[in-house]
Order: structure tokens, then C-alpha cells, then sequence
């Protein structure tokens, strides 16, 4: 068994790394930085896991090619991403920053990372590096939450979010066996937000995420095209109640019309 992990040289991805390898897998450790990946990977290796180091630069969509080479990936986890420009007057890392202080280059370079980025690994992987029952797992956030509302990551990850419907839809109109889903894993400590353990009673360890996270993988449902939440609820669209509405309509009146058609 193997698994590809993003930004897995620290944080949850690190983590997630070392809890895989506890259950066997061989962990190709993605990170931007060779050193630091290489550092990660000789961790992983004095605990007795098979790791090696992979490049993957989310910034660098010509680097991300190289991806393709690999094979029989049975488990890809996109952890990877930067939380924008979330600097303000109250300090380096105010989640709380107004919407209203983004600039569109703080929205463009998050989403080069987080949506592309994340869409260019996927990509390169999918016609011959990931194994017939591969997993795809996408770290992911609520994106309309009233009191939180980092506008450069939550746009990005919204985008990352519709893509996974996309995806998971069209592996099910295709009968694959793959599956894509997301996990929402809540408050978590790591260098993104400048959060601490003990900061709020609810903010947990890379640790305690990692064994979350391979809780929904390692469940034996089937969880493509979903995104499920910390708490194990899990929400199949943005929009249910208008899903619904549209498909009542189109079955009572036509796609045509609907679409305004004649």
C-alpha cells in the first residue's frame, strides 16, 4: 500500500504520514523544500516506516508534471496550502481578518496554490500513477461560516470543494471504483494559523487530526463525492435544498425549458 501526502513535512501532514505508516503504508512525503522533506523522511524512518521524499511545489504547476511518473499510488491526501495573506493590524496570523483587506493578488495567489495547485496534482495522478481503488482525501474547511471568514483560503478552498463534487461525481457516471472526498477536520494547530493546543478547549493536535482523518479513510463506506465534518456529518452538496428543486423541475418540465430552450 502507498500514499502520496502534501505539505506532509509538518503539521497534519507529517502526522498523517507517521500514523500510515504505523498501518503499513509506504508514505511518499510531498513538500516544497527538499531539505525539510528530507528531514521529515529520515523521521519517519528512525520509527521503523518506509518513506521517501517527493517534490510537490503547488506554486510550480511545471514541477507537478513530474507527478505523473509515479505509480500504484493507492491513497493521495491533498494537505498542502497556504492560509493567504492573513497579516493585519492585530498581528501575522488574524484569522478574523476583514474580507474587505484582500487584494486580488492575495486572492490569486491563494488560489494558484490551494485550487490549482491542488487540481494540477490530481490531474497528473489520474491516468496512470493512482491504483484502481484509489482514495483521494482533500483537507478542507466550512466556507460560509458568519464568523469566520479568511476570504483568500475559504474562496480557494470553496473552489477546492466544487471541484470534489465534480470529481467524485464523474468517477460515478464512469462506474470507477475511485472515490474523492473531503474532511473538514475543525480547529487545528499548526503553522497556517498560528494556533496553539490550549489556546480554546476545541482546537485539536496534528496528532488527534491525523487519527480523524483515518477514521473516515479506514471506515469501509463509501464517501465519494462527500465532504464530512469533524463530527461525522456529512453533506453530499451546497445545496441541497436547491438540488432538490432543480430535479423535481427538470422532471416535470424538461431540461429544455428549463434551461429556457424551445
Amino acid at each position: 500500500m502507498k500514499t502520496l501526502i502534501t505539505g506532509a513535512n509538518k503539521g497534519i501532514g507529517f502526522a498523517l504520514a507517521q500514523t500510515l505508516g504505523r498501518r503499513g503504508y509506504d508514505i511518499l512525503l510531498g513538500a516544497r523544500s527538499e531539505t525539510r522533506g528530507q528531514a521529515a523522511v529520515e523521521k519517519l524512518q528512525a520509527e521503523g516506516i518506509n518513506a521517501q521524499f517527493v517534490k510537490v511545489d503547488l506554486n510550480d504547476l511545471a514541477q507537478l508534471s513530474s507527478l505523473a511518473q509515479l505509480r500504484d499510488i493507492d491513497l493521495l491526501i491533498n494537505n498542502a496550502g497556504i492560509a493567504g495573506n492573513i497579516k493585519s493590524d492585530a498581528g501575522d496570523f488574524d484569522m478574523e481578518k476583514s474580507p474587505f483587506a484582500y487584494t486580488t493578488a492575495d486572492l490569486q495567489e491563494t488560489m494558484n496554490t490551494n485550487f490549482l495547485g491542488t487540481h494540477a496534482v490530481i490531474s497528473q495522478l489520474l491516468p496512470h500513477s493512482l491504483t484502481e481503488n484509489a482514495v483521494i482525501v482533500n483537507i478542507t474547511v466550512p466556507v460560509s461560516q458568519e464568523y469566520w471568514a479568511p476570504l483568500a483560503y475559504v474562496t480557494s478552498k470553496a473552489a477546492q470543494n466544487a471541484m470534489m463534487f465534480a470529481f467524485g461525481h464523474q468517477f460515478s457516471k464512469e462506474k470507477s471504483a475511485k472515490q474523492i472526498f473531503g474532511v473538514m477536520p475543525g480547529a487545528v494547530a499548526t503553522d497556517l494559523n498560528g494556533a496553539k493546543v490550549g489556546d480554546n478547549p476545541v482546537i485539536k493536535s496534528p496528532e488527534e487530526t491525523a487519527e480523524l482523518i483515518s477514521h473516515f479513510i479506514f471506515d469501509n463506506k463509501n464517501h465519494n463525492a462527500e465532504i464530512i465534518n469533524f463530527d461525522g456529518t456529512i453533506y453530499k452538496s451546497y445545496e441541497p435544498g436547491l438540488r432538490s428543486k432543480i430535479i423535481k423541475d427538470v422532471a416535470k418540465n424538461g431540461l429544455k425549458r428549463k434551461l429556457g430552450r424551445k
